[in-house]
């Protein structure tokens, strides 16, 4: 079959314009073919895209006027071309050598050679939330003829044109020896299922294809398939491999913490190692690199996390949180747990089979009592960022969107660097009633969705409520802490009035123990005291206990409460 197409590559100029079914069958072909046979839509001429027909108005004169050409693909393999031939490209690329992989990594690697290249047609389906390490993993078992299909694009094209695409493919997996890559875990074009596309390109290809995928897929194909969760190396891979890149000692404290905290490959932490180095300027100081390696990995993350939740600025301290002493202890439980998980899952054996290191904590009570202000001073204590998640407005009636908004900020942050502050937890986790028609399901399935994220999620994630008698009591058993926060008391709320203007502000003709004695949450104190102040800067007068008085009677207006 080469020769012949070699053949009629030496005659392409001469015979582009002529040559048809007919003259093809006389020239090229033998006389035992039968009759339209030859170019069947079955047989390997047209069903492996290696010919091309004209057009032609007349079906009826097919055989005698349609030229036929060598397809571009072809063409291009027969003059020595590209990597990628012209008809794939936009949907195939090649995908670059593998990186570096950790022990772990590498012991999935021997496992998975052994099943995909047992036999001619197998497959393997590496699914998790680690993108580049699934495409390092597939890259090293596929080799140099590794090619990335980008599944979004060719699930984007017209019917007809996905049916040319896979013909351009089963060519090219055939004659190139081209081994094929599927990104299933790019969520594909109105939230299409991918797995009838993935089964028609393995239907198409030929030789071992490599699967990455967020999750499991139910795939129909005859292939021989073997299904792999791929992540991170591990903490202690992470850990062994900063020191050695940062060139400290593994004995380091805070390196424990780096290698926690962060869920990274190993090419990535040496980039970021290098980046380190590079701004120390060749400091020898141990701790300094560590520190300025936290800062790299926090600005990564900041990176992928983009605008896909609301990062807020922590400035709070704990000095600046008054709560009772009950909540407090809470809160520094949480921290206590964030900080020394690795002690306790890893080195005490405690860790939670099939479960990720998530720590999940619910912050409930009524507005101004210090949800998002604990939340801050957890954030800026951990020395991580904080990004605010509107559930109400990230919940979409369309199916499937929801999912695919709350995959790209699980995954986002799954790298580390961040804690993920969720508001209104209550519109999403309200208690469930009977599934009555398909909406009540699908909601039912949306709230599966995120319950299964936050238990494999790597990080602290916190959770707020106003409300918090209307949460899903199954929800409610999966939170690690829940803290109750209630409108302050008298004395706490002298010393909110205290901590509410600035240091440099002479604040000593304000009574704060009558203040006190106005029943009002700490976020509107604030509020109050800073409608104080602009009213003591634009009248040109001293702060003064009747200004403040005046604020809280405009607050308590606001509020629809009676003013005594």
């Amino acid at each position: 079959m080469l020769a012949a197409c070699a053949a009629a590559l030496q005659m392409e100029s001469l015979y582009a314009a002529f040559l048809t079914p007919a003259l093809t069958r006389r020239w090229l072909l033998s006389d035992e073919w039968t009759e339209g046979d030859a170019f069947s839509s079955t047989r390997p001429l047209l069903a492996c895209g290696l010919i091309e027909f004209g057009s032609s108005a007349n079906a009826s004169v097919l055989e005698a006027l349609t030229p036929l050409r060598l397809s571009a693909g072809l063409l291009a393999d027969l003059r020595g071309g590209a990597d990628v031939p012209p008809d794939l490209r936009g949907v195939l690329r090649p995908l670059p050598g593998g990186g570096l992989l950790s022990d772990s990594q590498q012991a999935q690697l021997d496992g998975l050679n052994g099943h995909l290249h047992a036999g001619p047609d197998r497959a393997a389906l590496l699914f998790g939330t680690n993108t580049g390490g699934m495409l390092s993993l597939a890259a090293h078992l596929l080799g140099r003829e590794a090619h990335l299909l980008d599944l979004p694009n060719l699930a984007a094209r017209p019917a007809d044109e996905q049916e040319t695409l896979l013909r351009a493919l089963r060519r090219d997996t055939r004659l190139r020896g081209a081994r094929l890559v599927l990104d299933a875990a790019t969520p594909l074009p109105d939230a299409q299922p991918p797995e009838g596309l993935v089964d028609r390109v393995l239907d198409a290809a030929a030789g071992p294809v490599v699967i990455v995928a967020a999750d499991p897929l139910p795939l129909d194909s005859p292939r021989a398939l073997v299904s792999a969760g791929v992540g991170a190396p591990t903490p202690a891979e992470q850990r062994e491999r900063w020191a050695q890149a940062l060139g400290v000692s593994a004995e380091q404290p805070l390196l424990r913490q780096l290698g926690d905290q962060f869920h990274l490959n190993l090419d990535r932490i040496d980039a970021l190692a290098r980046e380190a180095r590079a701004a120390l300027s060749g400091s020898a100081d141990p701790s300094a690199r560590i520190e300025r390696a936290w800062e790299a990995a926090r600005g990564a993350n900041r990176r992928l996390m983009g605008s896909l939740a609301q990062r807020i600025e922590t400035r709070a301290r704990w000095a600046d949180l008054i709560l009772p002493d009950a909540e407090r202890l809470a809160l520094e439980q949480i921290a206590a747990h964030v900080r020394h998980r690795s002690v306790v899952y890893e080195d005490l054996g405690m860790a939670r089979p099939g479960r990720g290191r998530s720590i999940t904590a619910l912050f409930s009570g009524p507005s101004g009592t210090g949800k998002t202000l604990s939340a801050e001073v957890l954030a800026h204590d951990l020395n991580l960022d904080l990004y605010r998640v509107d559930l109400s407005s990230t919940v979409s009636k369309y199916i499937g969107e929801t999912e695919k908004n709350l995959r790209k900020i699980f995954d986002a942050a799954d790298q580390g660097g961040c804690v993920l502050l969720f508001d209104e937890a209550d519109s999403v986790f309200g208690k469930r009633g009977e599934v009555r028609d398909s909406n009540d399901r699908y909601a039912n399935t949306q709230v599966n969705y995120l319950l299964q994220r936050l238990e494999t999620f790597n990080g602290l994630a916190l959770l707020t409520t106003n409300l918090e008698s209307s949460m899903d009591v199954a929800f409610m058993r999966r939170l690690a802490f829940v803290v109750n926060f209630r409108a302050p008391q008298a004395p706490e709320r002298e010393r909110l009035w205290r901590g509410a203007f600035p240091a440099a502000l002479d604040t000593s003709g304000v009574e704060f123990a009558r203040l006190a004695a106005a029943d009002v949450s700490g976020g509107n104190i604030r509020s109050v005291a800073m409608n104080a102040v602009f009213m003591s800067v634009a009248r040109r007068v001293p702060l003064d206990h009747a200004l403040v008085e005046e604020a809280l009677h405009l607050e308590f207006r606001k509020l629809g409460r009676l003013v005594l």
